[in-house]
């Protein structure tokens, strides 16, 4: 189903994902995926954190790269947004359905919250103060969330959305060693 929800958001976007034509095109019955997900956008902030889940696997068997701290989170930051700017029809449907509300989907939240953080800190050496550390990973967090709505919107192009992002993280993060 959430294979699915991908192929009819990157035929069609937001719009594009309907349950009755995830349920016929997975071959389950509609009621299968109702029991499952509540609503079009538990489904699509599911699959945004499946979606998640694959690069959290990636970046596991591919640690980040760079000679320092910033440069690590930089090429985290570019990976996942790399990602995403591959397919941006299908990025922004994933990410209307994450900013609904709901109970299930504020779970999708917290869960991808987790994983993003659990990702960003694997770029930080292990004696990084701890506090300043989980504030950093938090405030970009707060920055790329802001700056995909924005980009969904339509308030602002994808690659100033990036820039905004890296130039956060260069703030917080400069001097770092």
């Amino acid at each position: 189903m959430l294979r699915t929800a991908l192929e009819l958001a990157g035929e069609g976007g937001y719009e594009g994902v309907q349950m009755r034509e995830v349920a016929e095109r997975a071959d389950v019955a509609l009621g299968t995926v109702y029991h499952y997900f509540t609503s079009k956008d538990h489904l699509l902030a599911e699959t945004l954190a499946e979606w998640l889940r694959g690069l959290e696997a990636n970046v596991a068997r591919n640690p980040a790269r760079g000679d320092t701290t910033l440069e690590r989170v930089l090429d985290l930051l570019r990976r996942t947004t790399r990602a995403m700017q591959s397919n941006q029809k299908v990025s922004a449907a994933l990410i209307g359905g994450l900013v609904a509300e709901g109970e299930q989907v504020a779970a999708c939240q917290q869960e991808m919250h987790e994983m993003f953080s659990a990702m960003l800190g694997t770029a930080f050496p292990p004696d990084y103060p701890r506090d300043r550390r989980d504030k950093i990973i938090r405030s970009l967090e707060h920055i790329w969330f802001s700056e995909l709505i924005g980009w969904k919107n339509g308030w602002n192009p994808f690659e100033q959305s990036v820039r905004e992002l890296e130039d956060a993280a260069e703030l917080f993060l400069a001097g770092d060693h």
